[in-house]
């Protein structure tokens, strides 16, 4: 297929938003700004898909700090350069624009046509602002979005996505309109800067304005510091990328340059993106911009939880395993205090090698999260679901045919809050939100079973369980369920003492390893028994601390007394076949136990 051809499909393909253009959204009106004002400015926008009647199917995305409002798209048939997230947003993609009005602004201070240093100060006639535009924020950069999303009759937000400092929007954007965003998904991003961030972004800037072409920032356009500012890209390059990555890419690969001495390759290519960067990017805009980033601070004196207390949105916050710029701890610390505030917060770690960046990258599992936040469970997710199932339901109303599902059901009341640990697929937890109308929270570690939880609408966290239950307060959930999962858990008994902390009630159930067929198995051949509960061989197997009821219940009585004192409850004991109940000599004839517990 010719370059020509392949460009006829690109612009009219399934899937692609084909050719766009840009537009220009001007408030003629004073604009106050955190540190200064505007007699009037202009934003450079891009739309995707069509604006439904009610006002209410937009969905906004914002850029990170060198980029702009063209997503996706092209502007020609001869334009070789789609938008920067073309691969998310089209037609059927992640980001559906047969779904979702989708908008992009390039941001209040940038350089793509937007009012910024580069931009002419109506003050001074035929000179730009430079470094006298206002000292930006984040938070200037999101009320001028909203005069824009007014202008265009958006009612409010189905979601606001983005990545970077388009994370650190999308925050404010929960934090400064929280009944206008229904849904936020937060990529790599931080609540804050750590002080090795504020110092990697002061290098670069002391780089540009120790270049003696930056002028105090009074350069003319087409000049400027332009050694300086390739420096600057180049050390802001280096920390968006991972070890990993650039090993793997670059190694010790001897470089190759007719022009410059260059030893290494890596040498070569930041070279090649500093030099590419400054025919793209203004110098005094990068100083504005990551200043920006370095003030934004939600966690400030009174704490992150004070900032996010009126949240209302449904909020994703997805980071990435290489990224060593915004850490996943730094993503995870927002998700907490989402949770500590009792609101709706999930977390997904993706494990991608490509450091921060990684949300630029075409990756399936991040396609998937994207998706599956924004539209549920599509038909291509449930092919997902049916490839690996966690349980073995047709679907969620088949819950019920879990025994300790069941149970469980059964005990839970209307409108309790639930945090189920090993919470899967989120089946049970979305059930018991459909049928009662919980307030549910599940904990996974595995990155597919937490994704498939967030197409099912369930809040979960992908981490540790000690972990997740250390950031809770007391009391905070009506129960905490461990359903057949206590045993894979390191120290399970600490484990089940910091959750009836964490719970009023906990419900318990596990696999007796004392049923009277493990024993004759193993008194018969001298080795644990293989079937459905024990699929695995010894070699296979993970850590399993097994456990009977008999010590289960020796468990129960030391805790009759003292500071970790708690009380059994009601207890459920099914057969062999996990549907007939027994009472008389559980240990041996039970199979499944499943205990409620309370403090005293």
């Amino acid at each position: 297929m010719s370059k020509a051809s392949e460009r006829e499909d690109y612009v009219s393909g399934d899937g692609q938003v084909g050719i766009v253009r840009e537009r220009t959204f001007r408030h003629e009106d004073y604009f106050e700004m955190e540190n200064g004002s505007l007699a009037e400015f202009q934003l450079r926008y891009e739309t995707y898909g069509d604006l439904n009647k009610a006002g209410t199917n937009a969905i906004l995305i914002c850029h990170a700090l060198t980029g702009d409002h063209h997503v996706a798209g092209v502007y020609s048939k001869d334009d070789h350069q789609p938008g920067w997230w073309n691969h998310v947003v089209g037609p059927g993609k992640a980001i559906d624009t047969n779904e979702f009005f989708v908008v992009c602004s390039n941001c209040l201070g940038a350089c793509k046509g937007s009012t910024g240093p580069a931009s002419e100060n109506p003050a001074t006639p035929g000179k730009a602002y430079g470094m006298l535009f206002p000292d930006l924020t984040i938070k200037d950069m999101v009320r001028a979005q909203k005069s824009l999303l007014d202008f265009l009759g958006v009612a409010s937000l189905h979601s606001v996505v983005g990545g970077s400092m388009g994370g650190m929007q999308a925050l404010q954007w929960i934090v400064e309109f929280p009944s206008f965003v229904k849904n936020a998904l937060i990529i790599a991003a931080t609540a804050r800067h750590n002080a090795q961030t504020i110092a990697f972004n002061e290098v670069g800037r002391r780089s540009i304005c120790g270049d003696r072409d930056w002028k105090s920032g009074e350069y003319l356009d087409g000049e400027g510091p332009r050694e300086g500012l390739a420096v600057a890209r180049m050390m802001a390059h280096i920390t968006y990328l991972s070890d990993e990555g650039m090993e793997e890419k670059f190694g010790r690969e001897i470089g190759v340059s007719k022009e410059k001495n260059f030893e290494f390759s890596v040498e070569s290519y930041l070279d090649y993106q500093g030099n590419k960067f400054v025919d793209r990017f203004d110098a005094n805009t990068y100083l504005k911009l990551t200043k920006a980033l370095d003030r934004f601070d939600l966690v400030g004196e009174k704490g992150l939880d004070d900032s996010l207390k009126e949240v209302s949105a449904r909020v994703l916050v997805v980071a990435f395993t290489s990224d060593w710029l915004y850490t996943p701890a730094q993503n995870k610390l927002i998700v907490e205090a989402l949770h500590r505030l009792g609101k709706e917060g999930s977390y997904l770690e993706i494990d991608h090698k490509h450091g921060h960046d990684s949300f630029l990258i075409k990756s399936k599992a991040f396609l998937r999260s994207v998706r599956v936040f924004l539209n549920g469970i599509d038909d291509e997710e449930k092919e997902e679901q049916n490839a690996d199932r966690f349980r073995q339901v047709e679907n969620r109303y088949e819950v019920k045919k879990e025994a300790d599902f069941k149970v469980i059901d059964n005990w839970v009341q209307p409108s309790e809050s639930v945090l189920d640990l090993g919470c899967g697929r989120g089946i049970l937890l979305e059930y018991l939100r459909d049928t009662k109308q919980v307030r549910g929270l599940g904990v996974d570690y595995d990155g597919g079973k937490v994704t498939s939880s967030i197409a099912r609408g369930v809040a979960v966290y992908q981490e540790d369980i000690r972990r997740a239950l250390g950031n809770l307060g007391d009391q905070s959930f009506d129960w905490v369920i461990f359903s057949r999962m206590i045993d894979e858990l390191p120290q399970p008994g600490s484990v089940l003492l910091e959750a009836l902390r964490v719970g009023k009630r906990v419900a318990l159930s596990f696999v007796n390893h004392g049923y009277w067929r493990n024993r004759l198995h193993f008194l018969g051949k001298g080795m644990k028994i293989k079937n459905d509960v024990y699929p695995d061989h010894w070699e296979k197997s993970s850590l399993m601390n097994h456990f009977s009821i008999s010590e289960f219940e020796s468990f129960c009585r030391k805790h009759r007394s003292g500071s970790n004192a708690f009380e059994v409850g009601r207890k459920i004991y099914h057969q062999g076949d996990w549907v007939k109940t027994c009472s008389l000599w559980p240990n041996l004839r039970a199979g499944l136990a499943i205990y409620e517990l309370s403090r005293k």
